[in-house]
């Protein structure tokens, strides 16, 4: 009876420690493959992004105009939807919650370490499509050095802090390698549909003698021609395509004894 409960004693110990190394692996695989996987850590820091996405996209509706001169109305702008940063931010925030309410769903469960499961293809997607738009406006379309692109909140959460705050999650708290090889290719699909669409409804609006001003000066028809428009595009989406691959490269960093290296190695296609 004492050889068998000694053999006993001894399986429940090797198997304890079998349970301890493969939760010491796990644990290690997750601190190489991401910068925080502290679960908490990263609710906490969605529900703030959330939140401020959610602002960003109630004022690009333009709720409160004329703040300034003491004659604030509460009008819903009737062209919101004709603006790519406007519909940028929408995506961006549509992708914030549904991670945000992954992240939380884990924490009920007990889990507290881990990475983002919730649509990482369509996450990257809307990291690309939001950082061009921070790129685009910041050194192009804005004026960053003026006084007045600070003094609207509007201005300054849908074109600065939204997007940084959802950038900054994705080179923190995302898994790495989990982009595919052609994703920086799909993160071009929306913003092409956007300009199609756009082009479109200016030429139905053109043909039918009714106002319409292009959204952005790139997209302009009447100064550029389409030729124009069609060369803009294509600088655009080269841009598109250089961002996707960079985010590519740092999505294939991987740390290994200690220092993060590149590591190719399972590469999918789609």
């Amino acid at each position: 009876m004492k050889k068998k409960n000694e053999l006993k004693e001894e399986e429940s110990a090797i198997t304890a420690d079998s349970t301890v190394s493969t939760e010491t692996t796990v644990s290690t695989l997750i601190q190489k493959d991401v910068i925080c996987d502290n679960l908490l850590t990263q609710a906490i820091y969605r529900i703030i992004f959330c939140v401020i996405s959610g602002l960003a996209c109630i004022l690009s509706l333009k709720f409160f105009t004329n703040v300034t001169d003491g004659t604030a109305g509460f009008t819903i702008s009737h062209n919101f939807w004709q603006y790519y940063t406007n519909l940028s931010n929408y995506y961006c925030f549509g992708i914030g919650i549904a991670v945000c309410a992954s992240t939380i769903k884990k924490l009920r469960r007990g889990e507290k370490t881990g990475y983002n499961t919730c649509a990482p293809t369509l996450k990257f997607c809307g990291v690309v499509m939001i950082m061009v738009t921070f790129l685009v406006y910041n050194c192009y379309l804005g004026k960053p050095s003026s006084l007045n692109f600070w003094n609207s909140l509007g201005n300054i959460s849908y074109h600065v802090v939204a997007p940084i705050l959802f950038i900054v999650d994705f080179f923190i708290f995302d898994k790495h390698k989990q982009i595919k090889i052609l994703d920086p290719i799909k993160a071009t699909f929306m913003p092409l549909g956007y300009v199609v669409y756009i082009l479109i409804y200016g030429a139905i609006c053109r043909a039918a003698n009714l106002n319409f001003e292009y959204p952005y000066p790139f997209l302009n028809v009447d100064k550029l021609g389409y030729g124009g428009v069609i060369g803009w595009i294509a600088m655009l989406v080269v841009a598109f395509i250089a961002v996707g691959y960079l985010l590519f490269l740092y999505d294939k960093l991987v740390k290994k004894d200690g220092k993060w290296k590149l590591d190719f190695t399972n590469l999918k296609l789609w």
